[in-house]
Parts: C-alpha cells; sequence; structure tokens
C-alpha cells in the first residue's frame, strides 16, 4: 500500500520537475541502463517476483519515452562520447546474462524505435544443461510454506507464510549464494531442495545459433559476462582470469570476432572493485559495466555504473531515475 503511494508521488508530473532540478548535479555525462529480460504482459508471473523482468508493455513505453528525450547509442559510441568529453548526454540499454526472451520480445521493440543494446553473455548458459540457481532457489520458495535444513553448522528455519516471508527468505538466501564458489552452490541447492538433480533452465536461455542471429543484427552487441557468473571477489586473481579467457574464447571462437565489453557478474561493490577492474582492463576490454550506482565519469571505464530496471519501473520513473535523481538518492540508500 505504501510502496504503491510513494510510487504514485514519484512518477507525478510535480516530483518529476522536483527530481529534474535535485537530480541535475548528480547526471554524469550519461546513463547505462541495465535490463535483465523482457517477458510478454501475461508470462511476467514466470519472473517468480525475482524482479529480473520487465513486461514487454512497458519495455516499449520506456524506450519510446526515452527517444523522446535522448539519444540512445551503442556501447562503442557511449563510450567514444565520454573519451571525447563531448557534452550530448546518451543513453546506452544492456541486458545481462543472455535470456532467451531478449532475442523473442525485447529485440523486436528495439527495432520498431531503432535503438542498439549489448547483450553480456554468461557462456556456460550456453550449454544443453543449465543450472540458473537464483530460479531454483525461488521456486522452491514459492511451493513450500516453510524450509528447515542445516548449512555449513548454521541451522535454517524459515516460515514461508506469506509473500513477504518468502521475498526475505529468498534475499538472505541469494547473500550466501553469492559468497559460494560452483560446488557449494550446487551442495546448497541440494540441501534446500532436498533434491540431487539440478533443474535445466537451458529453455530460457539463448543458444548458440540464437546468439549468431543477435550478434549479426545491426543493432546488438555482444558482450561477456564471464564463464560460471560467479562472484570474482571470492576468486583468485588466476580463477577470474579463467572465467573471462573460456568465455572470451567460446564467445570469439562461436562469432569470430574480437570481444570489446565486459560486465562483471553480479557487480556490485562487493562483488567487483578496483582489484577486478585491474584484472579486466589489462585484458584488453574497451569497458566493463558494474552494478554500482554514481554519475558516469569517463575516467572509469571499467568500472561504468548502471541503473537497474526492474518490473516496477515505468517509462515516467525511468525519465526520472536518468535525470540523476537515481544517482543522488543512491549515496543514501
Amino acid at each position: 500500500m505504501l510502496k504503491n503511494f510513494l510510487k504514485k508521488i514519484y512518477i507525478s508530473k510535480q516530483f518529476s520537475y522536483l527530481a529534474e532540478i535535485l537530480g541535475s548535479p548528480w547526471k554524469g555525462k550519461g546513463a547505462i541502463l541495465m535490463y535483465h529480460r523482457v517477458l510478454p504482459d501475461e508470462k511476467i508471473n514466470e519472473d517468480l517476483n525475482i524482479g529480473l523482468a520487465v513486461p514487454s508493455s512497458v519495455f516499449e513505453k520506456q524506450i519510446k519515452a526515452l527517444t523522446t528525450k535522448y539519444k540512445l547509442c551503442t556501447m562503442d559510441e557511449f563510450i567514444s562520447g565520454l573519451r571525447k568529453d563531448k557534452n550530448e548526454f546518451k543513453i546506452t540499454i544492456t541486458f545481462d546474462d543472455g535470456y532467451k526472451d531478449n532475442l523473442l520480445h525485447a529485440l523486436p521493440i528495439l527495432e520498431k524505435f531503432n535503438v542498439p543494446a549489448s547483450i553480456y553473455i554468461t557462456t556456460s548458459f550456453l550449454k544443453e544443461e543449465v543450472n540458473l540457481w537464483w530460479l531454483e532457489l525461488m521456486e522452491t520458495i514459492q511451493n513450500n510454506s516453510k524450509i528447515n535444513f542445516q548449512f555449513e553448522n548454521k541451522y535454517f528455519n524459515l516460515n514461508l507464510n506469506n509473500q513477504k516471508k518468502k521475498l526475505l527468505a529468498y534475499s538472505s538466501l541469494r547473500e550466501i549464494f553469492l559468497n559460494l564458489k560452483i560446488d557449494k552452490q550446487n551442495e546448497f541447492l541440494e540441501i534446500i531442495t532436498k533434491k540431487k538433480q539440478r533443474k535445466n533452465y537451458s529453455d530460457l536461455c539463448l543458444n548458440k545459433e540464437e546468439l549468431k542471429i543477435l550478434d549479426k543484427h545491426k543493432l546488438i552487441t555482444i558482450g561477456s559476462h564471464s564463464h560460471n557468473h560467479l562472484n570474482f571477489n571470492i576468486l583468485n586473481t588466476e580463477e577470474i582470469k579463467f572465467e573471462v579467457n573460456k568465455s572470451l574464447k567460446i564467445l570469439e571462437d562461436l562469432l569470430d570476432h574480437k570481444i570489446e565489453h565486459f560486465c562483471y557478474p553480479y557487480g556490485g561493490q562487493k562483488q567487483a572493485s578496483d582489484r577486478e577492474y585491474k584484472i579486466i582492463e589489462e585484458l584488453n576490454f574497451s569497458s566493463a559495466v558494474t552494478g554500482r550506482v554514481y554519475p558516469v565519469d569517463k575516467y572509469d571505464l571499467f568500472s561504468l555504473p548502471r541503473i537497474y530496471v526492474g518490473k516496477n519501473v515505468c517509462d515516467k520513473a525511468i525519465m526520472n531515475h536518468t535525470s540523476g535523481f537515481y544517482n543522488l538518492v543512491s549515496k543514501f540508500i
């Protein structure tokens, strides 16, 4: 109830005017928008309330609104503008992970408005067996009223009898997953679900042929999102280089060209910082994007911030976000 009230205030004409004024000093030289999935309105529940998917109708309104005020460009054009110190505020669209709906539902809308986008591919998701722990975790939570288990000498007794508790449980367990490597993630998921066999989500992810189609499209730039989508902060330098180089080999062998742009998995302050930025820069990328929030600066090409766009961000809200207000508020949250 309170959230809906605050949302109405945020997208009101009066507040939008105020957001433009307050956000102006924090607007930066451009904005990078971070999406994951775009689903038809009638299928948005497939997101399971994780918040990764935007309804198709909302995505179309967002793109339409953005094109009325800003120049939407490729990542290469965005980086070039920063290097040349141009004053024109530009926006570039990015998608993380490599979901099939990027091709089926996002691309037709991008084509309609002639808007380019970058898609950062997690190359292990191109396989025939794909484990997406966040979806399997949320499915388990949504399908149970309580969960009891023990992991690494810690006991969990989670009451899941309403949606608020389910979301809180997902959030707390997600934090644990973020600090686990592949084997431990699988072990943890087996304990939670009480199933040895992992669910296969390959039908949600792009396959190699679909990726080739996207790569050949004039509006799409393909980037790397590592191989296994692990938190780089818990990996040593050699493990990080393995994750990146394996991803590059798969993508460059498949697409037959150099991959210029990178996206840190998760990409928050706890998952990527100075050490990781330096490693990626030394691997000869042109840019790297994070999940952190602050005004875009030309000196931070390997730690570029992004504005997260989830299912509750309407076209009016996204205009307020890009005014600089999102960057300002993030300093206090």
